[in-house]
């Protein structure tokens, strides 16, 4: 049974602790394990002996762990409390890492991604989307899109960090500050996080009611148990699988430059200015999206449409086109960490929310797992990038399609408390 709560009012909201802790983690945890990963590929593969590919099988285990973890994650952050799991999660990370530093063979590597994909559904994929929409009830976006830029942020800073590192101690010494890196910041922001505002006497930032419910019994939305017997569920996963498979040609721009003749630097470039155009796509369509989430969606997925366009046949005649190109294009990766959520929540309401967008993010992560090789193969089969910016276009508008029909197709389903749907089902 629900109870009401006052509200405490004045000085400085809980909200903006969460959102701080989010960012620490996601600029430590998820940043380590993902952005500033690949900065490793080179020299542990030379050192164990291995091809690139087979060291780099690793992160593709940890998708598909992550795939497989994220189809009852989204129930744990509904069911236990989120600190002690974060924490746990951070720990297990950790451990990942120090498991790397003493690596001798490229299978710790894949027994070390597994633990990393287990702890990333919850950190990755469900921090930002789950826990800033339960704080604030105002600029929600805005600090999932912060929050999300977190790990852009990381990779700033530890990428030249990890190749010094790495260059005068070794790729060991590497993954061990990573793993005490992941420890020393990690546990102190999960130990700040709390489940619900009302668990401290609070409402959500921008809630102006006069009380709160000490409960989520009174979140009105439809539920899980019904969404996925509909058709705007599975068009739902359409919408999140195609614009995260777009997302993967990010790892192609650097040789698609290259192919064009020009110098290496170029692509490197070309790869900062994706990075870039994905952290301040964050920024602003989360912004946005606390306005209009239909026109953060729109301008997220015809900007990154753009990119592409303008990669593929401006790219040729100068270099400038290519970086501009690659800007846009990472706003794909902007609508995959903001726009989504924003369009899930809007669509199925707040109540079964974090058990939903858990299986949407399955779509999310399982795209990522084959749509990184799976572009590669098809410049191999073609000998042309052509096709991959043409079909990665169609996808796009397909994405763009979707997304519309599921925030038409929500609102016409039953958004109901709980109590309410219990007593319709008598």
């Amino acid at each position: 049974m629900s109870t009401a709560t006052p509200n405490k009012s004045g000085g400085f909201h809980y909200a903006f602790v969460i959102a701080i802790a989010c960012c620490g983690i996601l600029g430590t945890v998820a940043a380590l394990t993902f952005n500033a990963a690949g900065v490793f590929y080179g020299p542990v593969s030379s050192a164990l002996g291995v091809g690139k590919g087979t060291f780099a099988l690793y992160m593709s285990i940890l998708l598909a762990v992550c795939t497989i973890t994220l189809t009852f994650a989204g129930s744990w952050y509904s069911k236990y409390s989120a600190r002690k799991i974060l924490m746990a999660i951070v720990v297990i990370n950790a451990a990942a890492f120090l498991l790397m530093s003493q690596a001798t063979s490229v299978y710790t590597f894949y027994i070390a991604g597994g633990m990393m994909g287990f702890c990333q559904a919850f950190v990755l994929y469900l921090l930002a989307p789950t826990m800033i929409p339960r704080w604030f009830k105002k600029s929600a976006g805005t600090f999932i899109g912060i929050a999300s830029a977190f790990t852009g942020v990381g990779a700033i800073i530890f990428n030249p960090i990890a190749g010094q590192i790495i260059t005068n101690s070794g790729w060991q010494q590497g993954y061990l500050i990573y793993a005490i890196t992941t420890l020393v910041i990690g546990l102190p922001c999960a130990f700040l996080i709390r489940n619900y505002p009302s668990d401290m006497g609070l409402k959500p930032y921008g809630d102006t009611g006069e009380t709160v419910a000490a409960t989520t019994a009174g979140l009105t939305g439809v539920s899980r148990a019904f969404v996925i017997k509909t058709v705007v569920f599975y068009v739902a996963l359409l919408f999140a699988f195609c614009n995260a498979f777009v997302t993967n040609i990010n790892f192609y721009i650097p040789v698609y430059s290259t192919s064009l003749g020009l110098a290496l630097t170029v692509g490197a470039t070309a790869a900062s200015a994706s990075m870039f155009g994905n952290m301040i796509g964050k920024f602003i369509l989360g912004a946005v999206a606390d306005k209009n989430v239909r026109g953060a969606l729109f301008i997220g997925q015809v900007g990154s449409i753009a990119g592409i366009l303008i990669l593929y046949f401006l790219g040729p005649v100068n270099p400038l086109f290519i970086m501009g190109g690659a800007f846009l294009y990472a706003w794909a990766n902007a609508v995959n960490s903001v726009v989504i959520p924003m369009v899930i929540k809007e669509a199925f309401g707040s109540r079964d929310y974090g058990k939903i967008i858990s299986n949407i993010s399955m779509a999310l992560s399982f795209s990522s797992t084959i749509g990184s090789s799976a572009w590669g193969f098809i410049v191999d089969a073609t000998n042309s990038y052509a096709y991959v910016f043409i079909t990665s276009a169609v996808l796009m508008a397909v994405s763009l399609a979707a997304g519309n029909y599921v925030m038409n197709g929500g609102k016409k389903l039953p958004h109901l408390t709980a109590e309410q749907a219990a007593k319709a089902n008598q």
